[in-house]
């Protein structure tokens, strides 16, 4: 288009329709998908919730990690939530099962393999059970599945020893919002085939009925949902 420009003795009436012609279309806009849901249950698992965070300092326009409730799915023969989380160079599915005595994890699928829980962990216990002094945990065998890495780190297992405790209940303001948390500390052991400890490591979470994790345990703090969550902070 430059070359044909520089022909001055074209007429204005013909410079004008090489110029509509080269205008881009008007855009007719994207595919819009949303899904539609309730009010999320004490603890929430409905298909389409959303959840954003940042770190503690972050700008709000920073990067985001997003979690979203993708839907059933089926592991094994049975039927599971997958939660899928994005952001910070990650892409990681959990597959979960709400039921009468809590919350349970099965499996994690990350590019290229997958950890399998077995059984599966007990992330938080039924829901009238949830209060400051609560205790939970067990034992669990990881198996690990990534058939594209380096040869002696394809397969293999993990014995994991994992014990949740409920420390505190209090208010927090994150973000303008303000919620009603519980504060719960977990404590994750892995051994070796001797039963010696090789790792031990304690985070800490704080989550709110009819809301989620307002503090996830990686560090990230709640900024955003497509819900109505938490009170506006005065």
């Amino acid at each position: 288009m430059s070359r044909m420009s520089g022909h001055r003795a074209w007429p204005f009436a013909a410079l004008l329709i090489l110029v509509a012609a080269c205008a881009p279309a008007p855009d007719p806009g994207r595919v819009d998908v949303q899904q539609l849901m309730a009010a999320p249950s004490s603890y929430p698992q409905e298909t389409g919730l959303r959840w954003s965070y940042l770190r503690d300092g972050a700008r709000l326009d920073a990067p985001r990690y997003v979690e979203t409730v993708e839907g059933p799915a089926v592991v094994d023969g049975d039927v599971w939530i997958a939660f899928r989380l994005v952001g910070g160079g990650q892409d990681t599915t959990h597959f979960r099962q709400f039921r009468p005595d809590g919350v349970f994890l099965r499996r994690q699928t990350r590019p290229g393999g997958s950890i399998t829980f077995d059984p599966p962990i007990l992330e938080l216990p039924a829901e009238g059970e949830l209060r400051v002094g609560a205790v939970w945990g067990g034992n669990t065998t990881s198996r690990w599945d990534f058939p594209q890495a380096p040869l002696g780190q394809r397969r293999f297992d993990l014995q994991i020893e994992y014990v949740y405790m409920v420390v505190d209940r209090r208010e927090v303001a994150v973000a303008g919002r303000s919620y009603d948390v519980f504060v719960i500390s977990r404590t994750t052991r892995t051994f070796d085939d001797e039963g010696a400890i090789t790792e031990e490591f304690t985070q800490q979470l704080w989550f709110a009925l009819g809301v989620g994790k307002v503090r996830h345990e990686n560090g990230w703090f709640l900024v955003e949902t497509n819900f109505e969550a938490g009170r506006p902070t005065p």
